[in-house]
């Protein structure tokens, strides 16, 4: 028997498809069971299946059995979907995750699912029948003597006629134990091409023989020139196909209005059986254009354009890119230094216009690196409709998820920060928003809840939205929370304003829970969900109306790799502000500080706006304090976090440039209001400023 181990990458990645197919279908089939799903849930299971048994994983293949067992007497109306059968496939589906990482891990699994097996089908005995669920399937397809051709493969069959061929029906039957049924097909159609046969179409259609949607037998009406009997024989010597019929096509009983759409078909395996190779890409379809025996293919097949990277190959790559990006500014700095040396010189202009074009191609080049490293943003939403389904089943809650905006994309380093976030605030939404059934029918709401998750851009952001329609949050409880909690003096929290006190739930070891559960009521979660949403260079607001429910947006910069940030001037180093903080810049003179007080701040269009002197905040420096007493106007960068605003006093303002972020070494630890560093155009290093840091500072000094 040849070795597999080659075959245990492609299977994995196969496996982790069709899981990913059987978790979203199974919650589907729960809320709205339909033909469609269940089809394609059966399909997935029959595939799985087949893959572990042919990879030599027995107790995977086992279980997935019992799996496509259920899914088949559902589909065949022999039962109704029940909460018990579905907790069951559940419980199968996440021993098949823990079997597959497994897998990964060391190449093989020792979990046994003999007790899981049992548990299914005693729960598939125990099931409600029901009244048949889906539509015929492929498997009951009439002859292809009662086929209807559509009008141009009925076309495509008297052409080739009438060029001198013979066409006929080719009936393929395959072994009983046949585990990949989709790699015969294929090699069925790659014979007839190679032996002088042009596939008009086929039944099932292609969707149906890719995805093994038939028993064992397949049809296809095929042209030649050759003597049928020769393609006969080429045909059974393909393993596992026991039989072939062949008949001749009768054209005068097939001129009538098609009630099935055949195509052709062009499948690719997903994925081998042992000792098997690998069927080339080359003419994946003998249906392919005009072929050697003289007829107009009916469509044309398609080729996989993509490739598999290594994520660690994108990362190095954009690590260049950002020097390439450094060097670029570096270049354009130089050659306006030049022009003011030598003013319209030959080579100045020779390197002014080079300097140009390598920043058009860096850019360019930049721009498609960080598409090749975007992700959608379902990557994180595909593990939240179980998870909610789970908590809302835990505390006999009624709860709807509706997500929207899932093809929306994003760096995957900032994909791989705000997983958990997200996670704790719809866990915190159905714990805290949503109320019982009893309690929503009390208050003239329906008995199931709504949660809505949803993701957008807007500019160079992200924007996700976390809205229930729950019992919201109430100022008042806020506040008297946190003042029993010790997190805030009495007259303190009474100052803040409704919106100031939602954000109380952000404080470290806040919680308004009467008792503490496996979900919330410890005051550890809120705080995380900001700091790290902070530390991706993001922003957290809530809103809420007791009663009515709460909303949480997100706001996220698209990377953490390159950014445009605005070039200061203080105490004369140079530091970058990035622009998603930046709200405007101001030029104000001294006489108009006003004190709060001991702490400066203006009137901004009838709003007061604290400022904070970053000389001071830095160095210390008592000439960085603010004082009326100053003669020359001072420059100021209001920043926001939220609804928050402050304004940075800066010696200069130098203006916008994409920098490359950089992270300071582990030698220099933690510098308070720093997130990294940035290698200007002339070599030096300016520190990025962390804006959230900076708003925990000011706020700390306020108390």
């Amino acid at each position: 028997m040849m070795d597999t181990s080659e075959y245990v990458s492609l299977f994995l990645e196969e496996a982790a498809e069709q899981i990913h197919v059987l978790e979203r279908d199974i919650l589907l089939l729960e809320q709205s069971p339909s033909p469609e799903v269940l089809n394609e849930i059966f399909r997935a299971a029959h595939t799985l299946k087949g893959s572990s048994r042919a990879m030599g994983f027995t107790a995977m293949g086992e279980l997935t059995h019992a799996m496509e067992d259920a899914f088949d007497a559902l589909r065949k109306g022999e039962i109704r979907v029940s909460t018990e059968l579905v907790n069951r496939l559940f419980e199968a589906l996440d021993t098949l995750k823990a079997m597959r990482d497994q897998i990964a891990e060391g190449g093989s699994t020792d979990i046994a699912c003999d007790e899981l097996v049992r548990n299914l089908r005693n729960a598939l005995s125990e099931a409600p029948t029901g009244e048949a669920a889906a539509s015929p399937t492929a498997d009951s397809q009439p002859a292809p003597s009662a086929r209807d051709l559509q009008e141009h493969q009925l076309e495509a069959a008297l052409t080739a006629i009438d060029n001198g061929l013979r066409v006929y029906w080719f009936t393929v039957r395959l072994a009983e134990e046949t585990l990949m049924k989709s790699v015969r097909a294929l090699m069925v159609l790659q014979s007839l091409d190679a032996n002088g046969g042009a596939v008009l179409a086929a039944f099932p259609d292609e969707e149906a023989l890719d995805n093994e949607q038939f028993d064992l037998s397949f049809d296809l009406l095929v042209a030649t020139d050759k003597p049928e009997e020769q393609l006969r024989q080429a045909l059974l010597q393909i393993s596992e196909v026991r039989e072939v019929q062949v008949q001749p096509w009768q054209h005068s009983a097939e001129q009538r209005t098609p009630s099935v759409e055949p195509v052709p078909v062009h499948t690719t395996p997903p994925i081998l059986e042992q000792g098997e190779e690998r069927p080339t890409q080359t003419a994946v379809s003998p249906m392919a254009e005009t072929n050697k025996a003289g007829v107009r293919a009916s469509a044309s097949p398609t080729v996989s354009q993509t490739v598999r990277v290594d994520v660690a190959r994108l990362d190095t790559l954009l690590n260049l890119v950002g020097e390439l990006v450094i060097d670029r500014t570096r270049v354009a700095q130089l050659g306006r230094e030049f022009e003011a040396r030598f003013q319209r010189d030959e080579l100045v202009d020779s390197l002014q216009e080079t300097a140009a074009h390598i920043g058009r191609i860096t850019d360019e080049l930049q721009e498609h690196i960080m598409k090749a490293r975007m992700l959608p943003i379902e990557h994180v939403f595909n593990r939240f409709p179980r998870m909610v389904r789970d908590l809302a089943q835990k505390f006999g809650k009624e709860v709807r998820l509706v997500m929207e905006g899932q093809e929306t994309e994003l760096d995957r380093s900032v994909i791989e920060i705000i997983s958990d976030p997200l996670i704790h605030m719809l866990r915190n939404s159905v714990d805290h928003g949503i109320e019982t059934p009893q309690e929503r029918e009390a208050a003239g709401k329906p008995r199931q809840g709504t949660i809505r998750l949803s993701a957008r851009h807007e500019e160079n952001y992200i924007l996700i939205e976390i809205e229930d329609d729950g019992k919201g949050m109430d100022p008042a409880r806020l506040r008297e929370a946190a003042v029993r909690k010790g997190l805030l003096p009495r007259d303190a929290a009474e100052r803040l304003s409704d919106r100031e006190a939602l954000n109380l739930i952000f404080l470290p070891g806040f919680s308004t829970a009467k008792e503490v559960t496996e979900v919330s009521g410890r005051g550890v979660g809120m705080d995380i969900v900001r700091s790290n949403i902070q530390r991706v260079g993001g922003i957290v607001d809530v809103d809420s109306t007791p009663g009515k429910g709460t909303r949480f947006a997100i706001r996220l910069p698209l990377t953490l790799a390159i950014i445009r940030a605005l070039l200061v001037r203080v105490a004369g180093q140079v530091y970058a502000i990035p622009l998603s903080s930046v709200l405007e810049t101001l030029k104000i003179h001294p006489q108009t500080l006003q004190f709060v007080g001991k702490r400066p701040a203006i009137l901004l269009r009838g709003r007061t706006l604290p400022l904070v002197s970053l000389q001071a905040h830095f160095y210390g420096s008592e000439t960085g304090l603010l004082t009326t007493a100053q003669e020359e106007p001072m420059f100021v960068v209001v920043v926001g976090l939220g609804e928050r605003q402050v304004g940075l006093v800066v010696s200069h303002l130098i203006g916008e440039q994409e920098i490359v972020i950089k992270s300071l070494s582990r030698h220099l630890g933690e510098i308070s209001g720093v997130s990294g560093a940035t290698i200007l155009g002339d070599g030096r290093v300016a520190l990025i400023l962390e804006v959230a840091d900076l708003f925990q500072n000011i706020s700390a000094c306020a108390a």
